[in-house]
């Protein structure tokens, strides 16, 4: 098994390869190497095989030995040689994709886990502040490097930026004044969560088909951030509870809605489709269409009740609501 050895250096010529030198005499392997500069020193990071019977302390000695300074040496495995760019990648990808959690991820590429270090003094903090200010404080016996803190601030930054790495908001009874807006990659939990509170008959109105469900990261980013088109949710205090994808294949604009069963009735639906409608035209839409399982008349009368007058389609059991924009004034952002 592999250790990983971090030591600190004199920044000046020659110094590593002392290091190697010492490493090749003793049968000890070099098989990756980081290295994090600053004005006045530099931090080497090894990761080397050793002979049988080597301990940590044997390692951190034969390095001091070599001229390094404050060496932490800790056992690793294989994965600990590929390169770090990679791993923080792979990262961010295990949380969005995955849904993996944000902590333990960055746990793992920050090898915060015992083993005993040699030569133990402390821990080292670092405090990572997420996109809604709460601070992800992560601790180690080995010091952390400015690179890492780096990095690892980066990788939050970027998942909660997807809408991963924040604690999912909870239902507040306040404000219960629903807005309409444009949804954006922080809404993803908030439209899985959504979509946990609908009914399977709401679900199928919504999509025409069963759908299965817990509802994965990448069907979500593709509800909150179409490939051609925008989204809409409906928000209430801190919940999501409406949404609405508008979606242009070829000339053909169409909008789906979806509305939270304890919710529905009230409205939303009108508003959404009125939203949706404005929006369409500001495209350059000429018409807009609504589809909806063919049991759905709540969608019928959410559209007569925003004033259009449509012609009813049915096509394959579903039901397609195609009204005219040519009246509607167009959507203007503000």
């Amino acid at each position: 098994m592999p250790w990983r050895v971090r030591t600190t250096l004199v920044d000046r010529p020659g110094n590593l390869a002392g290091i190697t030198s010492a490493c090749g005499r003793s049968g000890v392997n070099i098989i990756g190497l980081q290295i994090f500069s600053t004005p006045q020193q530099v931090i080497d990071e090894f990761v080397v095989s050793a002979p049988d019977g080597w301990t940590d302390v044997a390692l951190a000695e034969l390095f001091e030995r070599a001229g390094g300074a404050q060496v932490a040496v800790t056992r690793v495995d294989d994965s600990a040689v590929v390169d770090a760019p990679t791993r923080y990648l792979r990262g961010v990808h295990a949380v969005i994709e995955d849904g993996r959690d944000v902590e333990s991820v960055l746990r793992e590429l920050l090898e915060t886990e015992p083993p005993d270090v040699a030569d133990y003094t402390g821990h080292d903090v670092l405090d990572l502040t997420r996109r809604d200010g709460s601070v992800l404080r992560i601790s180690r016996a080995v010091p952390f490097t400015a690179a890492e803190r780096t990095r690892a601030q980066t990788l939050l930054s970027l998942v909660s930026d997807a809408g991963s790495g924040i604690p999912l908001i909870s239902p507040s009874p306040n404000h219960q004044v629903p807005i309409v807006r444009e949804a954006t990659l922080s809404d993803l939990e908030g439209v899985a969560a959504l979509h946990e509170r609908c009914s399977v008959q709401t679900l199928y109105h919504r999509y025409q088909v069963p759908l299965r469900m817990p509802m994965t990261t990448r069907m979500a980013r593709r509800l909150v951030a179409p490939d051609s088109g925008q989204s809409l949710v409906v928000q209430v205090g801190l919940d999501l509870v409406g949404h609405g994808a508008l979606e242009q294949v070829d000339s053909e604009w169409t909008f789906q809605l979806l509305v939270e069963d304890a919710w529905q009735g009230k409205g939303l639906g009108t508003v959404l489709v009125k939203q949706a409608a404005a929006r369409a035209k500001a495209s350059g839409a000429i018409r807009l269409t609504f589809v909806t399982a063919g049991s759905n008349d709540m969608l019928l009368r959410a559209v007569g009740n925003a004033g259009f007058v449509a012609r009813v389609e049915r096509h394959e059991g579903n039901v397609h609501i195609t009204v005219p924009l040519a009246a509607v004034q167009s959507y203007a952002a503000g």
